[in-house]
């Protein structure tokens, strides 16, 4: 009986379907909490957190630029691996890689505008700080900027012809298109777009060191002057009980005498009070200055981390572009096996938009908190 060319077609794309089948359960996951957690996020901060919490104002612009740059990777590379050769149509093509590539490039610049807030605030705290109108200038510019940098993309995303030797079958795959477009042009975009993640990713490191070496001469510095208020503390006591013994001494020997000593015995015992309110007034405002750095410093912890994950999640995927770079036909030449393995590599950089939601769940008790009211809710 004669098989069709469909009848190949299909034939081949069953066939390399069964290759990932990792793959597909890694990017389900990835769907499944990245869509639900980023959604927790922004249904979390934004309508039961304290809005006037300087350090949370970019957490559910970040959440929902995650959300959407999950939704749209997972789904995008869950359906190229059940259509691993029969993707067709080059304006498809285009039209899903579009939205994919503006959420990811967005969610990246959005962690160095953070990284750059927390800089200052906890850097130079007494230099210009971020305004209001200067963040939500920062998030349009974040925009824009990914829809510039994506928009090159279009050209060079396209349906791309297979040809399998064995079968003498056409198939297609919606990707970049480097055989093609290989020229000055896309070298051109190639190295602007790897010049800019590594600048970046650079960017984000030193800003990051600077905030952790700060974090850790202020904290060292608090253990310090805790350790100093011990000792002034014991020694206010040593005081305060020398003070009692002599106004007991004082009470002994004047009990047989006249009571207009009275009132200066009243009067002492006033400034003792008055002087213990202002040590407990003094203690109170410290106490409230350590909880305010230390909400501070949580969050900026918090947001070193999110930018280490981006960083470790989108090293193997520019890795692979400088090879591609180096040799256009590399992904021809490996093995099915190998190219499996390297497809997860590849989708490693959803893990950037995956993982936030975690990072608040450990960093952020009152965000825990408020996710258990809503989950008992549901339940």
């Amino acid at each position: 009986m004669n098989r069709t060319t469909y009848d190949k077609l299909s034939e081949w794309n069953n066939e390399l379907i069964q290759h990932y089948i990792i793959n597909d359960v890694i990017l389900g996951i990835y769907l499944i909490l990245g869509t639900s957690g980023n959604a927790i996020v922004v249904l979390v901060y934004a309508f039961r957190m304290n809005k006037k919490k300087d350090d949370r104002y970019f957490i559910p612009f970040l959440a929902v630029v995650d959300l959407l740059a999950c939704v749209c990777r997972s789904s995008l590379e869950l359906a190229m691996n059940f259509n691993p050769v029969r993707f067709q149509g080059s304006v498809l093509c285009k039209a899903v890689w579009f939205p994919t590539n503006v959420t990811a490039i967005a969610s990246i610049f959005l962690l160095l505008v953070i990284a750059i807030q927390r800089y200052l605030k906890v850097c130079r705290p007494f230099g210009l700080q971020m305004t209001l109108t200067c963040k939500r200038f920062s998030l349009i510019v974040c925009i824009l900027v990914a829809v510039s940098v994506s928009a090159p993309l279009i050209v060079f995303n396209d349906e791309i012809e297979v040809i399998n030797p064995e079968t003498n079958v056409t198939g297609y795959v919606c990707d970049t298109d480097v055989k093609s477009h290989y020229g000055q042009g896309f070298l051109a975009y190639i190295i602007f777009a790897s010049a800019c993640s590594l600048i970046l990713m650079v960017a984000l490191t030193i800003l990051n060191i600077c905030i952790g070496r700060t974090i850790f001469k202020q904290f060292r510095a608090k253990h310090r002057r805790k350790s100093c208020n011990n000792v002034i503390s014991r020694h206010k006591v040593s005081v305060c009980a020398q003070s009692d013994l002599l106004n007991v001494d004082q009470d002994v020997s004047l009990s047989d005498t006249e009571t207009s000593f009275q009132p200066q015995k009243n009067s002492s015992q006033g400034a003792q009070i008055n002087s213990q309110t202002n040590i407990n007034s003094s203690t109170e405002s410290d106490t409230q200055n350590r909880s305010n750095m230390s909400f501070s410093h949580r969050y900026s912890i918090m947001f070193m981390a999110i930018g280490i994950a981006f960083i470790i999640s989108y090293s193997p995927r520019l890795i692979l572009l400088f090879i591609t770079l180096h040799d256009p036909k590399f992904f021809g030449k490996i093995s099915q096996t190998n190219l499996t393995i390297l497809s997860v590599i590849r989708e490693m950089n959803v893990v950037n938009n995956v993982v936030n939601p975690f990072i608040y769940g450990f960093f952020d008790h009152t965000f825990r908190k408020e996710t258990r009211k809503i989950c008992f809710k549901v339940n």
